[in-house]
């Protein structure tokens, strides 16, 4: 891992077009969040928490300011760059599954793995232990899941990856009160296994609590804050 790999937020801003004129959809002054952190990001639904997270992964990028990682500067890199860099670093848990069908929960985990490398016992037995935690059977396949064990599926082949940030959108939308708090308490061990950065939006009051830093987004502004 780089020896610095912060998120450093520099008046970045994000509009769209509205009538006659442009409206800001997202705005942060100063936000720095040192490698390692665990955040929570608070805001109710419009508040702007998916254009946050599609900003930080690169996915689009501010008309002004910064968004850094490390040194490195998303706004400065051509689209093709900025997918590679987003495949090296950065694991991605959206309310979106992207589980394919006909294959198994194992198989649905390791998919990832098989476009770049064999995939052997030890990788195997990696993934069934994950599973285990989040108490998943290796071998169901996708169809006979619930749709929030669909969720915690997705979450094990992102942690599988061991990236350097997890970015997660609403993780426990699907999930009910029993559920959400395996979820919560598993990923957040796996997390610190991994000496990763966790950067979680959510309105849900359950999830926010876990969290010991947390920064509020409303109407798209973030508040300012440095997080360790």
């Amino acid at each position: 891992m780089n020896a610095n790999f912060d998120l450093t937020i520099e008046k970045a801003k994000r509009t769209v077009p509205d009538g006659v004129s442009n409206r800001t959809v997202f705005y942060c002054n100063k936000l720095i969040v040192k490698q390692g952190a665990r955040l929570g990001i608070k805001g109710e639904s419009g508040a702007g928490k998916t254009t946050f997270l599609k900003l930080i992964s690169g996915v689009i990028t501010p008309q002004s300011g910064k968004i850094l990682w490390g040194k490195e500067d998303l706004g400065l890199l051509k689209d093709e760059a900025r997918d590679m860099w987003r495949g090296e670093n950065l694991g991605l848990i959206f309310q979106d599954f992207r589980l394919f069908p006909g294959l198994t929960a194992l198989e649905n985990v390791l998919l990832p793995f098989s476009f770049r490398q064999s995939i052997d016992r030890e990788l195997k037995e990696k993934a069934a232990q994950l599973l285990g935690r989040f108490n998943l059977r290796a071998q169901t396949c996708s169809e006979l899941l619930s749709r929030g064990e669909m969720q915690r599926v997705a979450i094990v082949r992102t942690l599988l990856q061991k990236p350097k940030v997890i970015l997660a959108d609403e993780p426990t939308a699907s999930l009910d009160a029993e559920n959400a708090q395996l979820v919560m308490s598993t990923l957040m061990g796996v997390v610190e296994e991994l000496g990763a950065t966790l950067i979680m939006v959510s309105h849900d009051s359950r999830v926010i609590q876990q969290f010991s830093h947390v920064a509020d987004l409303n109407k798209g502004v973030l508040e300012d804050g440095i997080f360790k």
